[in-house]
């Protein structure tokens, strides 16, 4: 655990507890060129794919046209959803945070978003997204939301394979995620084990390109 003051993609400062991964520090790290040497499958821009139950989706990245999907979808999110997204209480999505989610390069700034096939007029099932970190381009920031209906589906982690590819043809070897330390789920997902009580403060994994790429 290492408590410090966290600067963000978008130059705004947290304090958070950063979490390296459980094995980082046992394991002989192999020089970064042997995995920037592996051959990383590409993305197509747009492809159909299962749920593991079977639900068919829809997989691209984000447009700006999206930006009343991710209005629609933002109302269906609970409270503690929001907090545990935003670290914060955030009632609306502003115009400029749907800019921010939708004006994207897919190299310094990219994001995928997937929809039920079967229920188009749904606002989504979720989305993910990263933003390099200035001053440090082999870093970013990330994030994952899913819809309640369609958690423990699969999603997150498509969702999450496809942000690895993409930050992975964009030169970036290292996410940070920061959530409130209550999403036990996501957590244990990521890091691989539970935590002590942080009593929701926030914490910042740190996920080398290594680890999150074989966990998806």
């Amino acid at each position: 655990y290492r408590p410090r003051a966290t600067k963000r993609s978008d130059d705004s400062t947290i304090t958070t507890t950063t979490l390296d991964p459980p094995d980082a520090a046992e394991k002989e790290k192999p020089p970064m060129a042997l995995f920037d040497s592996y051959r990383v499958p590409r993305l197509r821009r747009e492809f159909k794919f299962r749920l593991d139950e079977g639900t068919p989706v829809q997989v691209r990245p984000l447009r700006p046209e999206d930006g009343a999907r991710l209005k629609a979808g933002f109302t269906q999110m609970s409270q503690l959803a929001r907090r545990r997204r935003f670290l914060d209480d955030v009632s609306q999505l502003t115009d400029e945070m749907v800019d921010k989610l939708t004006n994207l390069d897919q190299v310094d700034r990219a994001g995928w978003g997937c929809m039920n096939r079967e229920r188009p007029q749904e606002p989504g099932v979720g989305l993910a997204r990263y933003q390099r970190i200035n001053g440090d381009r082999r870093s970013a920031d990330a994030a994952i939301v899913v819809l309640e209906p369609y958690q423990g589906r699969g999603a997150g982690m498509l969702l999450h394979a496809c942000l690895h590819l993409t930050a992975h043809r964009a030169g970036i070897r290292r996410f940070y995620y920061d959530v409130t330390s209550d999403n036990a789920r996501f957590i244990a997902r990521i890091y691989g084990k539970p935590l002590a009580n942080q009593f929701g403060a926030p914490i910042r994994l740190v996920v080398p390109w290594k680890y999150g790429f074989k966990s998806v």
